[in-house]
């Protein structure tokens, strides 16, 4: 990821500082959803993925510089006028990197149809669209 905007809302602002670590944890989190965490059973049905020695989540080197920016909007639904902060930085990142893969991709013929969008699984629908197998998009005309 070379760069990563958002804008979030959280209503009336207490502590700026609190709210920043939200969001970039947030987003943080987000980015490991989208990129590296994913549930492993075998085919017993036995969790692989149960230690955090072989389930992947991002370390501070996988996360580029955030630029966050916020509007303040005062929720009318209690005095203070805030709002929830962490979780506006969780739910969009999967779908926006999603959606900058695919697009990166769709010239080579990739289809983005699964997650978590490893490095692993990239390389193999980018090879199996080079050999013309099911990773390949509907030619476009």
């Amino acid at each position: 990821i070379l760069r990563y905007v958002a804008v979030d809302d959280c209503g009336t602002v207490i502590n700026p500082m609190i709210v920043e670590g939200q969001v970039h944890g947030g987003i943080a989190h987000g980015i490991g959803n989208a990129l590296l965490e994913e549930i492993v059973h075998d085919a017993a049905g036995q969790l692989v993925t149960g230690t955090l020695m072989e389930y992947a989540l991002p370390r501070a080197a996988d996360v580029p510089a955030l630029e966050v920016h916020h509007v303040v909007t005062p929720s009318p639904l209690n005095p203070l006028g805030v709002k929830g902060a962490g979780e506006g930085g969780t739910l969009p990142a999967p779908a926006a990197i999603a959606n900058a893969v695919a697009d990166a991709l769709r010239p080579l013929g990739v289809a983005v149809t699964e997650m978590p969008l490893t490095r692993e699984r990239l390389w193999r629908r980018v090879r199996a669209a080079a050999a013309g197998h099911n990773s390949a998009l509907p030619q476009q005309g």
